[in-house]
């Protein structure tokens, strides 16, 4: 939907992990940082009474919200965790914007799979095996279109925002 927005020029960038962006001539992507991503909750969430590390099966006990998650990071999770983590069957409430997702989060018992750096009040689920996967965000803008003269003065901003929240 993000990517037809930007074609249809209803949007002048998209920031988003890379992953989810198909190659295309009619793209220009640029790298920013890469993000670790989590299974996070609010603070006084059931889940954090728990001794860590949990187990993905503990996390089954509640709902699980994501926004669609690359092909990657559904192998990560399956060969992590299982059969039982096909993102198809372990997450109940999907959608492309986050900002729902994390209030929803932030107000129930729900899960949220999601990088860290987008929801820093949330509490980081440790569990075993490790997650460890990260999130691929760049910039992705028409290519061979003239840059917005706006786009051109957030870009540096953007990336020292990005890269101070970066993976080590």
């Amino acid at each position: 939907m993000l990517e037809r927005a930007l074609r249809e020029r209803e949007l002048d960038a998209l920031v988003v992990d890379l992953r989810s962006v198909p190659p295309s001539p009619q793209l220009h992507i640029e790298p920013l940082a890469e993000l670790k991503g989590a299974f996070l909750c609010r603070p006084d969430h059931p889940l954090t009474r728990i001794k860590p590390p949990l187990r993905f099966r503990d996390l089954l006990r509640y709902p699980v919200a994501s926004t669609p998650l690359s092909d990657e990071i559904g192998r990560i999770l399956v060969e992590r965790y299982g059969p039982q983590a096909h993102q198809q069957d372990f997450i109940t409430l999907r959608c492309d914007d986050l900002t729902p997702l994390l209030e929803v989060a932030r107000h129930t018992d729900t899960v949220l799979l999601a990088v860290h750096a987008a929801a820093p009040d949330m509490v980081e689920l440790a569990l075993r095996p490790a997650f460890n996967a990260t999130g691929r965000f760049g910039m992705v803008t028409l290519a061979h279109h003239a840059v917005p003269p706006l786009l051109s003065l957030i870009r540096a901003p953007l990336r020292d925002l990005l890269t101070d929240q970066a993976v080590v």
